[in-house]
C-alpha cells in the first residue's frame, strides 16, 4: 500500500485532481499494484513522468486546442502499467539496463509490417488506424502502437517505424550491394588466379623447353668433341692413313 501511495503521490498534481477522492478506487489498486511489478518504485515514477509526456497526456490536457482527458484513472493506469514486450528488461522500446533498443520491439514491429504487407498482398484493408485510449484527437500507430497527434500518416505508421523501414531497406541495399561488390571482387580474383596459373605453367613450359635444348646443345658439343678426340688420336697412332688421303681436312675415318 506504502508503494501505491508513492506512485499515486508522484503522478501530475492537475490528474491527481481528476482522480475520485484524489486517489485509485479500490477495485483497481490490485490490478494497478501487479502491473508496475518488475520495476523499483523510482522506475514506475520516471516511466510515468516520461509517459505524461511523451504519450501526449500533458498536451491533451494544458494545450489551447488539447480536448482535454477522458478518464483520469484509465491514464494513471496507462502512465504506470507494464508495456507488452515479451522482454521483461523492456522500457518503451528501450532495454532499461543498458539504453540500447530493445531487439524484441525490433523483430514485433518487422513482424507486423510483414504481416501488414502480407494482408495488403491479399487484398485486405490495412488502413485503420486505431484512436489513442483517453488521448481524444490522438491516433495510435498500425506497427508499434505508439501515440501521435494530428494528421494520420499514409499507411498508419508512425515517424520512428517508417524511418526504421526505410533504415531496414537501406540496410538490404547495402548489403546486396556487398553482396555484388564481394562476388565481383571474388570472380575477379578467380580470373587473377587463372592467369597465375596459365604464367606460371608457361614460365614452367619456356624453363623445360630450355633446359631441353641446353641438355641437347652439350650432348652435340660433347659427341663433336669425342668424335674430334678419336680422329685426332687415330691421325698421330696412323699418320700413312691420312698422308694417304691426300686431304687436308678431317681424316676420313
Amino acid at each position: 500500500m506504502a508503494r501505491l501511495k508513492a506512485v499515486v503521490a508522484s503522478l501530475p498534481a492537475e490528474l491527481v485532481e481528476l482522480l475520485p477522492y484524489r486517489t485509485l478506487p479500490r477495485r483497481i489498486r490490485r490490478q494497478f499494484l501487479e502491473s508496475i511489478g518488475g520495476r523499483t518504485t523510482e522506475q514506475v515514477i520516471e516511466r510515468a513522468a516520461r509517459r505524461w509526456v511523451q504519450h501526449g497526456y500533458a498536451e491533451a490536457l494544458h494545450s489551447i486546442d488539447g480536448k482535454g482527458i477522458g478518464s483520469a484513472v484509465g491514464v494513471a493506469v496507462a502512465l504506470v502499467q507494464a508495456g507488452n514486450c515479451v522482454y521483461i528488461r523492456c522500457e518503451d522500446g528501450f532495454d532499461i539496463d543498458t539504453g540500447m533498443e530493445c531487439r524484441a520491439c525490433v523483430e514485433r514491429r518487422a513482424d507486423r509490417r510483414a504481416a501488414k504487407r502480407a494482408a495488403a498482398a491479399a487484398g485486405r484493408d490495412t488502413s485503420i488506424v486505431r484512436q489513442a485510449p483517453h488521448r481524444p484527437g490522438w491516433w495510435e500507430c498500425a506497427i508499434c502502437h505508439d501515440p501521435g497527434k494530428g494528421q494520420i500518416p499514409e499507411g498508419g505508421e508512425c515517424v520512428r517505424c517508417q524511418e526504421e523501414a526505410a533504415s531496414a531497406t537501406q540496410r538490404l541495399a547495402d548489403q546486396w550491394e556487398q553482396h555484388n561488390i564481394d562476388r565481383e571482387a571474388e570472380r575477379q580474383a578467380v580470373a587473377a588466379d587463372l592467369v597465375r596459373q596459365a604464367e606460371e605453367r608457361a614460365a614452367a613450359e619456356a624453363a623445360e623447353n630450355q633446359r631441353v635444348a641446353e641438355e641437347r646443345t652439350a650432348k652435340e658439343r660433347a659427341e663433336a668433341d669425342e668424335t674430334a678426340r678419336i680422329r685426332a688420336k687415330l691421325a698421330k697412332e696412323y699418320p700413312e692413313l691420312a698422308a694417304v688421303s691426300g686431304s687436308t681436312g678431317p681424316a676420313p675415318f
